[in-house]
């Protein structure tokens, strides 16, 4: 998706800056799956606990998805979308909007928890 300049219904609610820090949070996101799990079996933790480590792979899956996708999940359920600098937002007032919208955000929710939960599985099995 190329376009960051221009609000798209349930495809693009966010400019630059909001990507850049959508990237930012899934690479702290990232960042905390990997220093969980690695503490984890560091500290020779029940595998069972091991699952745990979805918790942090859901925010850095978030994050990158909302990054990738140009389209901020709080927004989309907010009704509102941000082209301008950060913290200033716009309202969506079209309804057929809104649905599009949080229709986007759930999907990235559930996405977002489908990667968690296999990345939880992933670091009990191994």
């Amino acid at each position: 998706m190329e376009n960051t300049n221009n609000y798209i219904p349930g495809v693009c609610n966010i400019g630059k800056e909001e990507i850049k820090k959508r990237r930012q949070s899934g690479i702290v996101g990232l960042i905390l799956t990997i220093l969980t799990y690695s503490l984890f079996v560091y500290f020779d933790v029940l595998k069972g606990f091991r699952f745990f480590t979805s918790i942090p792979a859901v925010i850095s899956a978030i994050g990158f998805l909302q990054a990738r996708m140009h389209f901020c999940v709080y927004y989309g359920l907010a009704e509102m979308f941000n082209f301008d600098s950060l913290g200033k937002s716009s309202k969506v007032e079209n309804d057929e909007f809104v649905r599009k919208d949080k229709k986007k955000a759930r999907s990235i929710i559930y996405i977002s928890v489908l990667i968690g939960i296999l990345v939880g599985l992933l670091a009990v099995i191994v």
